[in-house]
């Protein structure tokens, strides 16, 4: 029988050590998305088609990204996690401030892949630390705050980086953008307090009394997570919501720029206000929402709200694509925002809860894994490719709105996989009185 355990009150350094993982992931955020802003300037330099865009934002950055993902996972479950992600957010800090110093396209290309390699680690070795800080009641409502980094990281960099690259050119953007992380690295280092693995949980949902004071075996790991139906459906949910996610947000500057005929820097200001503004709102609404409901109806209610969620977000996916006025496309893309960051606390909250501390760091990476070698490597990928072809075949200079159109497929794909998380879900957690 499961003894459950005395639940810590959360104090100031709980609340503090969620502000600086934050503020780190927002660094991730800025130094990911200030290729998205500087695209066109990219292109016009060193002569780059769509699909050689999406290879370099998307599927490159991904590939090593996945790489380097499953070691980490590795090392964080097995090593102080707070020194591991201080070392890392120093590399890909030093590395985006290296784009700005290329000369080529390959040079920019080998950059970005050191870049995606180092920053495979930050959100399961942050999100595995703030598993141990906070308790699964409150875990949905941190995860959201945390999440609110690529909102605010994703808005800073349209913002700074649009305002940069129109008067200091598209090199200064990369240098602002990779300064910040080594402050932040240093903070996280000599102030933050390695949690302990496990000090507050109950147990997990799929077996009773686990208590691990060791990493299994990574393939013991994985075995563990995969043999259950939910767990895996879990994972290929977040993955290609992910593949919309990225593909809406790496292409959404140059589609008001084609489509919409907003001058760049203007573009980087309506987008970079939408994603900080709705953005932060979906994200902080999906731990509200997630908490509450976790509550009343347990674990297995969680997936339920990206399921939801997703529905709306294809919704709006097409009628972005379809839209021919400004205003209202920029209406459409805050309801996109909103809707389509509802999925993370909630998500990541289902995940965490249902596993041992120790399993976190390898189970995270994975599902990092998946959400970048398929969300962020095929996401922009998708829309490059299917803009290429329509403008081969009917030289519509919009046909950017086409490889948009074609992930509102994805996102109703999607909700099926949420749904499934939900209702394969056998054991309910039991809810804290």
């Amino acid at each position: 029988m499961r003894v459950k355990s005395k639940k810590p009150q959360l104090g100031f350094s709980a609340w503090y050590s969620l502000a600086i993982l934050t503020l780190i992931y927002t660094c991730h955020a800025v130094d990911r998305s200030i290729m998205s802003i500087v695209i066109e300037p990219l292109k016009s330099e060193f002569s780059l088609s769509d699909s050689q865009i999406g290879i370099l934002t998307g599927l490159a950055y991904a590939f090593f990204y996945s790489l380097a993902g499953l070691p980490l996972g590795y090392l964080i479950d097995r090593v102080n996690r707070r020194n591991l992600l201080a070392i890392l957010v120093s590399i890909w800090s030093g590395f985006t401030v290296i784009c700005g110093f290329t000369q080529n396209y390959s040079q920019l290309l080998i950059a970005r892949l050191a870049v995606g390699a180092s920053e495979a680690g930050a959100a399961p070795t942050a999100l595995s630390m703030i598993g141990d800080i906070f308790p699964e009641e409150r875990r949905s409502s941190a995860i959201s705050i945390f999440w609110l980094s690529t909102a605010f990281g994703t808005a800073l960099s349209f913002g700074m980086g649009g305002y940069v690259a129109v008067y200091y050119g598209w090199r200064a953007a990369f240098f602002v953008a990779g300064m910040p992380g080594i402050i932040l690295a240093l903070l996280l280092f000599f102030t933050v307090r390695e949690p302990g693995h496990g000090e507050i949980d109950d147990g997990n949902v799929f077996e009773e009394d686990i208590k691990l004071n060791s990493a299994p075996p990574f393939l013991e790991t994985l075995k563990y997570s995969f043999r259950h139906a939910a767990l895996r459906h879990i994972f290929i949910a977040v993955a290609f919501k992910s593949c919309v996610l990225s593909g809406v947000l790496i292409w959404v500057a140059s589609y008001f720029i084609r489509a919409q005929g907003l001058p760049i820097a203007q573009t980087g200001v309506v987008i970079g206000l939408s994603i900080a503004i709705f953005g932060g709102i979906g994200s902080v609404l999906g731990g509200i929402v997630g908490d509450k409901i976790f509550k009343r109806g347990g674990l297995k209610m969680l997936p339920l709200i990206p399921f939801f969620t997703s529905i709306i977000t294809a919704i709006a996916v097409v009628a972005l694509a379809f839209s021919q006025n400004l205003y209202f496309a920029i209406f459409i893309f805050a309801v996109f925002e909103i809707t389509s960051r509802m999925y993370t606390a909630p998500s990541y909250s289902f995940l965490i809860s249902a596993l041992p501390s120790r399993m976190r760091g390898v189970n995270i990476s994975a599902m990092q894994i998946g959400s970048n070698l398929i969300g962020y490597g095929l996401g922009p990928l998708i829309v490059g490719v299917v803009s290429d072809l329509v403008r081969s075949r009917t030289g519509d200079a919009d046909s950017i709105r086409a490889g948009l159109l074609a992930l509102a497929v994805v996102s109703l794909w999607v909700s099926f996989h949420f749904y499934k998380a939900s209702s394969t879900l056998d054991v309910s957690k039991k809810i804290p009185n």
